[in-house]
C-alpha cells in the first residue's frame, strides 16, 4: 500500500470517530437499567452537589416494586411498570392514588418528570417536581457529597428549648453565660460567668415581663440566668 493511499484511508477512518463516538454514548437504555438503588439529589442550596444518605432513596427491584425510605424506621411500597422510556410508579392511600414518573437520563442518572394525585377520583395535582437521583455506589456517588438528613433531624428534634427547663435538672452550656446576682436590675459588677463546659443545677424558676429567668447553681456559686443568654446554645 503506498503513502498516499494509506493517508487517505486514515484520514477517513477519523472523520467516523464522531459518528462512532454518538452511536456508543446513544446505547438505548432498558427497564432492567433502573434496578438498584438510587440516592436522592439534595435541592437546598446551601448543599451543592449534595445526595441524601439514605432519605428518599429509591431501591427498585427487577419484580416491579419498588421501596422508597421516607422516614429512618418506615418506608413506602409501590409498583413500576416500564412503557416507550417511561417508568410508570404507582401507589394509593385509602381514596387516594399517586402516580409518578421517571426517566433515566443515563446509566447512573434518574429524574421524577412529573407527579399526579388523584383524590376521590378527582385529578387533585399534577407538576414536574424536577427531582434528581444518582446510582449509588455508582462514580456519579462517588464524585458527590453525602448528606445524613435522617440525623440532622434526630439532632434537631433533640433541641432543648431554653424556655422550658426543668426544675430539678442539669445542664451543660456551649458558651460562657453570664450569671446574675438576682433577676432584678442588678449591681453588674456581680456578674459572675459560667464557661462553656461547665453544668447549671435549675433550682427555681420565674417569669418576669415574659421572661424566664432560672435561679441556678453551677461549680459552688449560685445566680440566675435568662433564658435569652442561653439560646442559641446547644445544650445538654
Amino acid at each position: 500500500m503506498n503513502t498516499f493511499k494509506f493517508i487517505k484511508i486514515f484520514i477517513f477512518l477519523i472523520t467516523l470517530l464522531p459518528t462512532i463516538s454518538t452511536y456508543a454514548g446513544a446505547v438505548e437504555l432498558t427497564e432492567e437499567d433502573i434496578v438498584g438503588q438510587w440516592k436522592n439529589v439534595v435541592k437546598n442550596p446551601a448543599h451543592k452537589n449534595t445526595v441524601s444518605k439514605r432519605y428518599m432513596r429509591h431501591t427498585f427491584f427487577d419484580d416491579g416494586k419498588l421501596v422508597v425510605e421516607n422516614k429512618e424506621d418506615s418506608h413506602d411500597n409501590k409498583e413500576w411498570k416500564f412503557n416507550n422510556g417511561i417508568f410508570t410508579v404507582t401507589s394509593s392511600y385509602k381514596t387516594s392514588k399517586f402516580i409518578e414518573q421517571y426517566k433515566l437520563i443515563n446509566i447512573n442518572e434518574l429524574s421524577k418528570i412529573r407527579f399526579q394525585s388523584i383524590i376521590d377520583g378527582k385529578p387533585l395535582a399534577d407538576y414536574n417536581p424536577k427531582e434528581k437521583y444518582i446510582r449509588q455506589g455508582s462514580s456519579a456517588d462517588k464524585n458527590m457529597k453525602t448528606w445524613d438528613i435522617f440525623n440532622s433531624v434526630k439532632s434537631s428534634m433533640d433541641f432543648i428549648d431554653p424556655n422550658t427547663l426543668k426544675v430539678g435538672s442539669k445542664y451543660t452550656l456551649s458558651k460562657k453565660t453570664p450569671i446574675m446576682p438576682h433577676y432584678t436590675p442588678s449591681d453588674l459588677s456581680k456578674i459572675i460567668y459560667a464557661l462553656k463546659g461547665q453544668s447549671i443545677s435549675i433550682i427555681k424558676r420565674e417569669k418576669v415581663n415574659n421572661t424566664v429567668w432560672y435561679q441556678v447553681t453551677f461549680n459552688g456559686a449560685q445566680g440566675w440566668v435568662n433564658s435569652i443568654a442561653l439560646f442559641g446554645q446547644k445544650l445538654k
